[in-house]
């Protein structure tokens, strides 16, 4: 039985994906159902799991579908008459209540029974820092959107800070029709991530900045989230600021202590493995063998009915509704 990820794309696009060589072009890789969708299907392909990528819902086996493209997926499943499982891979997105299982890529949104967790891919093409640049930061580098920056990052008082001290921030930002190097970590030092106070969804973010930056030995300052938290097991692992004072704090003391830098760097080279292409492929492939293929053989011999599925969908935007009002 083999295991599909649905993509909601024509037949061409879908064929475009299928040649995808996501080390060699990973700027093609730009919104939450490539790196959850294609990126998934093109490692375990690649690793010998039987999958499919496809635009159409088959009869049966585990399909998987970015929770985004719900409604697509549920009415390509409602066309095809299939008795596939049908698999969400929430990300940052609202639970999916029809579906049969949910993927979730942080341990606290898991409970092993319907929500499974597999973290987020690492970066594609990821080069890691140049161990050449020594034990002395120089090279700082937010690694997102403007928006999603704490704004305290743009004040006088942090470009002050970094110019007193000979130290440069970079970001990530297209130059024209050209896409950031997002993989490219060779001459960046420490990376920076600290979302504006209040900002939502933080709860449901991944660990993705952290772990990128640990398999790239870059020390990292990142905010108060849980995504974060739920993998510190120690001191080294990153240091939390919740703004500008706290990182300035931080980074005087990395500028004092050398070894404290060259230690975070080891740790992080350590810690990084369990989140290593070669680690992710492994926990698919536990999630499809012990949980998604079993499931999907239960599914033919005794389909979930479609009433069950709509009372599904109703009580989780229930829940959704009662959970905003709180």
């Amino acid at each position: 039985m083999r295991t599909t990820f649905y993509l909601a794309v024509d037949d061409a696009e879908i064929a475009r994906w299928r040649t995808l060589d996501p080390d060699l072009e990973p700027h093609r890789l730009v919104l939450g159902e490539h790196y959850w969708i294609v990126l998934s299907y093109l490692r375990l392909r690649d690793a010998g799991v039987d999958v499919a990528l496809d635009n159409r819902i088959p009869a049966e086996g585990p399909v998987l579908f970015y929770a985004g493209d719900k409604r697509r997926a549920l009415d390509a499943y409602r066309r095809a008459g299939s008795r596939a499982l049908l698999v969400s891979v929430r990300s940052d997105r609202h639970p999916v209540g029809f579906a049969d299982v949910e993927v979730v890529q942080n341990a606290s949104s898991a409970d092993a029974r319907h929500a499974f967790h597999v973290p987020h891919w690492p970066q594609p093409g990821l080069v890691a820092r140049d161990p050449a640049r020594g034990d002395r930061p120089r090279t700082l580098l937010y690694p997102g959107t403007p928006q999603n920056l704490h704004p305290g990052f743009r004040d006088r008082a942090w470009q002050d800070f970094l110019a007193d001290r000979g130290l440069v921030m970079q970001t990530h930002v297209a130059d024209g029709d050209v896409a950031p190097a997002y993989q490219d970590l060779a001459a960046v030092d420490l990376m920076l991530a600290a979302r504006p106070s209040g900002a939502r969804l933080v709860r449901n973010k991944p660990a993705w900045k952290l772990f990128n930056a640990w398999l790239a030995g870059v020390p990292a300052l990142l905010g108060p989230e849980s995504g974060y938290r739920e993998l510190r097991e120690g001191p080294l692992d990153f240091i939390e600021v919740d703004g500008p004072a706290a990182a300035m704090a931080a980074i005087d003391r990395l500028l004092a202590d050398p070894a404290l830098y060259a230690a975070m760097a080891d740790n992080g080279r350590r810690r990084g493995a369990a989140f290593s292409n070669e680690a992710t492929v492994a926990r698919w492939r536990r999630l499809i063998d012990d949980v998604l293929l079993p499931r999907a053989r239960q599914q033919q011999l005794r389909p979930t009915p479609a009433w069950r599925r709509r009372w599904r969908d109703v009580g989780a935007r229930l829940r959704r509704t009662v959970q905003g009002k709180g």
